[in-house]
């Protein structure tokens, strides 16, 4: 059979409603008004009562010369003791445990003060304290409850619990000792006032809270390729984060200045050392040569003389060069089995490049150790490394002056040989000129080295008054005039967005998990069959189901649009014969009995003759809308008792309306409906009315619909807006699928307009009314919703 049944919509194949989304919404907005409200409210007084936090930043310049950052050349040449920094491992030093103790200790954070607040219930003050604390050993008591100090005058404060109990009046300065442990309290005179009261005070775990501070203050390159450091903190105080942060900048420069200079204190002592055992030396040789002239005479030497003495001193000049290069190894050799860190002062003679340079890697080597010992446990991997190193380069050394010692030894003995031959030489000289030489040789030989080490302590001298630190502090600590954290922008936008998205998802939602038919589109899409017409929903006044149909009420509009479109039902019928309308849906309550009862009112206002079969045998509701008696009727036709106008009644409705009521409720419905004699009673019948309207069960519960389908020109399903289950839409399609009745056409009832979209007057038909409906309710379609929807309709 040929599906009948055709399209009224404008645009049944648009991809997206935008104006049936909007009012989706729209229909909602006291919802998404009163969410904003309070999503926006919680957000303001979140952050009325949470503490701001701010972040204060510092940046420092590390002078490392691997990436092209270093001092002035001259600088250079003075600084003998500035070894090269590698700014990572400065970052690791800035958050070392060392300088962070210090920091604690010096700025006495482990003691907190708070006042009472404005807003919040305390604040915390920091250098603006009327009084200050200074403990000893607490107990453990003292970590986990803040102590309160209630400030009475200048003379006495009161020591107060958290729960407000006293615990007794004393003086400033005294020596307290409570539950908490011992301290004592100090009043600030500078920062008291009359009407300072309640001062909370909270003690912290020395070890913790500088764990704390290592986790809180951040280290970072601000440019991989430069040596630039940004330190930065994250505090509720401003000036407590600039005062933490200036402090550990100062600590971490004391400690850089201070191993440059234990290098340069350990080289002036060595210098120091030779110089007095040199000048001791110097003085009895000079006492020798004045001895020797005044015992024997002496005022000149022959020119002879000269020369052998000129050419033995070289010689004996550069013997005692390979004495002293011999010495300076020993002293390498004593300074590599000592334990002794940093630079090994006897290197400023050494002259061997490689022996140079490896000991300088050693002193470089020192320096990190001594670094990672004051901030890394034992043990550490960085550590071992480093120490694994200095043995190495220990080793190197080791080896380097074995080699040196057996070149000097060489360079020794070649020079005695050279010097035995000058003095065999010099033999022929008088003995008393050879003596005097001997004398002068040792006196010149003292007079060089004393010369020598006289200048290098002048460069160690200079070298340690000039010291400067390798790092600079570009930017002083400074902090964000406004908290980052909570951000109030980003706080209120969240708030504003939870407020429009929490409705709509619980809007979304309740679509999700309501199973009812919500709208046309969702019977269309699935079923495949244009909706044939829509009826409202029945005003809650309207007591009964029979509408006057002679007024200008929307429903009665309706009735009167949908008897119009029966000419396109069932390929179009024609009022000279008798048409079958069959109506059904899926189970009860949709509104079957209603629209059939209202329908055949409607078509009878035409003057056509309509009856009404009450053909649901089960559940017959016809008759009791009808005001008439059922007694007697369709079932007992079908069991053969009587002719078929027997039991035709006439209704108070109108007098071309008729009803044949049910009868009976049999036993067995199904069966009489399938003996055949319905067909009889529908072709008389067809004699006499011009449309005859069957009234029959569901077809989602029972066949009886089914049955009489067989019978029916058209056949209109009922669907009620937010009753009918979805589920039964596939049944509908299968209906549709199989061709089981010969047109079906969907009415689509009960719709509300107010909590709905997609619906208006003349919605799907084609056209619309010039002029307004008076409706019966008032107050229906007339809310601040609909009025929007309206709009949107008429755009």
């Amino acid at each position: 059979m040929a599906d009948n049944s055709i399209d009224f919509s404008d645009d049944n194949g648009q991809d997206f409603d935008i104006k049936g989304f909007l009012i989706k919404y729209l229909r909602h907005w006291y919802w998404f008004v009163i969410s904003v409200v309070v999503c926006l409210s919680v957000a303001f007084l979140y952050l009325r009562y949470t503490t701001p936090i701010y972040n204060v930043s510092s940046v420092l310049l590390i002078k490392d010369e691997k990436k092209g950052i270093g001092g002035n050349d001259m600088l250079k040449e003075l600084e003998m003791f500035s070894g090269n920094k590698i700014v990572e491992n400065e970052m690791e030093v800035l958050k070392s445990r060392n300088l962070i103790e210090k920091v604690v200790n010096d700025l006495n954070l482990t003691v907190a003060y708070f006042q009472k607040g404005k807003v919040r219930k305390y604040d915390e003050i920091f250098r603006t304290s009327p009084i200050w604390v200074q403990h000893g050993n607490l107990n453990e008591v003292a970590y986990k409850e803040p102590v309160f100090i209630r400030i009475i005058n200048k003379q006495k404060f009161e020591l107060q619990n958290e729960d407000g109990d006293v615990m007794g009046t004393f003086g400033y300065s005294q020596n307290i000792r409570s539950r908490y442990g011992a301290f004592r309290v100090f009043l600030n005179d500078s920062l008291y006032r009359q009407d300072d009261d309640l001062i909370r005070v909270k003690f912290f775990e020395k070890e913790s809270l500088v764990e704390r501070y290592q986790k809180e203050i951040q280290v970072e390159l601000m440019n991989q390729k430069s040596t630039v450091l940004k330190l930065s903190l994250e505090d509720a105080l401003p000036v407590k984060g600039k005062a933490i942060l200036a402090k550990l900048l100062e600590a971490y420069t004391y400690s850089a200045l201070a191993d440059k200079n234990m290098e340069a204190t350990n080289t002036l002592q060595f210098i120091d050392q030779r110089l007095r055992l040199i000048t001791g030396e110097l003085g009895s040789v000079e006492k020798d040569v004045e001895t020797y002239k005044s015992s024997q005479g002496i005022t000149d030497l022959s020119v002879e003389a000269n020369l052998f003495l000129e050419k033995v001193k070289e010689n004996d000049t550069k013997l005692n060069e390979v004495d002293i290069q011999l010495k300076v190894l020993d002293g390498v050799e004593s300074y590599l089995r000592s334990s002794q860190t940093g630079v090994a002062p006897a290197t400023l003679m050494v002259n061997d490049p490689v022996l140079i340079g490896l000991l300088g890697k050693l002193n470089e080597l020192d320096i990190q150790r001594e670094k990672y010992v004051r901030t890394t446990q034992p043990g550490n991997p960085l550590l071992e490394t480093i120490n694994t190193q200095i043995a190495n380069t220990k080793a190197a050394i080791r080896e380097s002056i074995a080699n040196q010692k057996q070149g000097l030894v060489v360079t020794k003995s070649s020079l005695k040989t050279l010097n035995n031959r000058f003095e065999s030489s010099i033999r022929t000289i008088p003995k008393k000129e050879r003596e005097f030489v001997n004398i002068k040789r040792q006196q010149g030989i003292k007079e060089s080295l004393f010369l020598m080490l006289l200048q290098k302590k002048e460069e160690t001298a200079i070298s340690y008054a000039s010291t400067v630190t390798d790092s600079r502090i570009v930017d002083e600590p400074y902090g964000t005039p406004e908290p980052i954290k909570p951000n109030r922008k980003m706080f209120f936008m969240v708030a504003l967005l939870l407020g429009i998205v929490l409705p709509a998802a619980a809007i979304n939602i309740g679509e999700v998990l309501n199973d009812k038919i919500q709208s046309r589109k969702e019977i269309e899409s699935t079923v495949g069959v244009t909706i044939f017409g829509e009826i409202g929903k029945k005003p809650k006044e309207m007591k009964d189901n029979i509408i006057d149909l002679k007024s200008t009420s929307f429903l009665a509009e309706q009735f009167r649009t949908l008897r119009t479109n029966l000419q396109y039902a069932a390929g179009g019928m024609t009022a000279d014969s008798g048409k079958v309308l069959l109506i059904t849906s899926s189970i009860g309550g949709e509104g079957k009995s209603f629209i059939s009862v209202n329908l055949a009112s409607s078509i009878a206002l035409l003057e056509k003759k309509v009856i009404v079969l009450e053909l649901d045998l089960r559940k017959p509701k016809i008759s009791e809308y009808l005001g008439v008696t059922r007694e007697k009727g369709i079932s007992n036709y079908l069991i053969g008792q009587g002719n078929a106008f027997e039991y035709v009644k006439p209704t108070t409705l109108n007098p071309n309306m008729f009803v044949m009521p049910s009868g009976p409720i049999p036993p067995n419905p199904s069966e009489l409906l399938a003996n055949g004699k319905i067909s009889s009673l529908i072709e008389e019948l067809k004699k006499e009315f011009d449309y005859i309207i069957l009234d029959t069960p569901p077809v989602g519960l029972v066949t009886d619909s089914t049955i009489l389908g067989a019978y029916a020109d058209a056949v209109f399903y009922i669907m009620r807006h937010q009753y009918t289950p979805k589920s039964y839409l596939r049944l509908v399609a299968d209906l549709k699928e199989k061709n089981k009745f010969k047109s079906l056409n969907i009415v689509f009832n009960g719709i509300d307009y107010s909590s709905t979209y997609g619906y208006g007057y003349g919605y799907g038909y084609g056209y619309g009314y010039g002029y307004s409906y008076v409706e019966d309710n008032n107050s229906s379609g007339f809310s601040v919703s609909s009025k929007i929807k309206k709009l949107l309709e008429r755009k």
